[in-house]
């Protein structure tokens, strides 16, 4: 099944990251991996990267993560974490207002999914990367591909500040968080009832909540 086979894709995807690696096997040595046919796996990829899960560069390969819109060289293009929760509190509720208005039934489908797989996360990881796809998931609910790709941008930066401090935060420990989960679900479910300013409202005090766990600010 497909859905099994999308399991054990994203189970490599952790793998991958866990050794500190961001590309993927080619597709040859991938298909053995997973025991899939070539044509299987790049319908599982095609998915992936239509979630930013993964993004491929031709001549490159495939690597884990969302597209590399900028240079993402921390040292080349410096981004404070001030600078990143700034403008995180600014673009996601705005993202998750027009979720609201926008959404499909297929959208909060997807959300609902991470939401629980989120509740069984068997490592702070596997929460993590769960926890970006369902805000990239709200995200892509705008139908709005500019802000989808601002969306992106954000993230990708996001990767050499505030994943950090999450780790130094809460190390190895096993996800999910409840309350995070909650205030997450809090959102999903203003999404559902197409209530942009609850979700904006929401979403803004998830991102506060956040930043309180994260630098003890209040």
């Amino acid at each position: 099944m497909i859905k099994d086979d999308l399991v054990r894709l994203r189970a490599l995807l952790d793998q991958t990251v866990e050794r500190g690696e961001d590309r993927l096997p080619p597709e040859p040595k991938l298909s053995d991996e997973l025991g899939i046919s070539r044509g299987r796996l790049r319908t599982l990829l095609k998915r992936l990267e239509s979630e930013g899960e993964i993004w491929r560069h031709v001549g490159k390969g495939t690597f884990v993560g969302p597209r590399k819109l900028i240079d993402s060289n921390p040292v080349a293009v410096s981004f404070s974490v001030d600078d990143i929760l700034q403008a995180r509190t600014a673009l996601e509720p705005q993202l998750a207002a027009l979720a609201a208005i926008h959404s499909t039934p297929e959208d909060v489908a997807e959300m609902d999914a991470c939401l629980a797989e989120m509740k069984l996360a068997p490592s702070m990881l596997h929460w993590k990367r769960l926890d970006e796809r369902l805000h990239r998931a709200i995200a892509q609910a705008t139908r709005n591909n500019l802000l989808l790709t601002l969306y992106d941008t954000l993230r990708t930066q996001m990767k050499f500040t505030l994943d950090s401090r999450i780790d130094q935060v809460f190390g190895a420990e096993p996800g999910p968080k409840a309350d995070t989960d909650s205030e997450h679900a809090q959102v999903v479910d203003a999404i559902r009832r197409h209530d942009p300013a609850g979700a904006e409202t929401l979403m803004r005090e998830h991102l506060f909540q956040l930043r309180g766990k994260l630098f003890g600010l209040r």
